[in-house]
C-alpha cells in the first residue's frame, strides 16, 4: 500500500485496499487503515472542489475518511461484500452528494444496501418452483 500510495490516485487505493480485505488474509485490517487512510482520501477533497464547481472546499478529516470507507464499501458490495464483514474497521456515516440536493433521494440513497442484498437472496432460496 505504501509503494502505491505514491504514484496511484486515491479510488484506485480503495479498489486496491478492498481487495486486499477480500482476498489476502489481512491480520488486522484496522491497523492497514490508519496507516494508509489519508492516501486512500487523496482525490477527495479535489473531486468534491470539482463536483461542487468551489476551488476553496476544505474537508474535515472525520469527512475524508468516511467518503474513503463509503468507497471502500462500494467495491466490496460489487464483489457480494461490505464493511460490516470487517468488524474491526470504523463504520461511515458518508451519505453520496445528489445533484440538485433532493433530500427525498438522500434519505433513499442511505439504505443499507448490503441487508437488502441478503433479504433478496434469502427470499429467492424461498421461491417455488412453480
Amino acid at each position: 500500500m505504501e509503494e502505491a500510495g505514491l504514484w496511484a490516485l486515491g479510488q484506485q487505493l480503495c479498489d486496491m485496499f478492498a481487495s486486499m480485505l477480500m482476498f489476502c488474509e489481512v491480520m488486522n485490517p484496522k491497523q492497514l487503515w490508519d496507516a494508509h487512510w489519508e492516501s486512500l482520501s487523496g482525490d477527495i477533497e479535489a473531486m468534491t472542489c470539482y463536483e461542487c464547481d468551489d476551488p476553496i472546499i476544505t474537508l474535515f478529516e472525520d469527512v475524508l475518511k468516511d467518503h474513503a470507507l463509503y468507497e471502500i464499501d462500494q467495491v466490496l458490495i460489487r464483489n457480494r461484500h461490505c464493511l460490516e464483514d470487517f468488524p474491526m474497521l470504523p463504520k461511515f456515516n458518508y451519505v453520496p452528494f445528489v445533484h440538485g440536493g433532493n433530500q427525498l433521494v438522500q434519505e433513499e440513497l442511505v439504505y443499507d444496501q448490503h441487508s437488502l442484498t441478503l433479504d433478496v437472496d434469502d427470499a429467492e432460496d424461498r421461491f417455488n418452483d412453480d
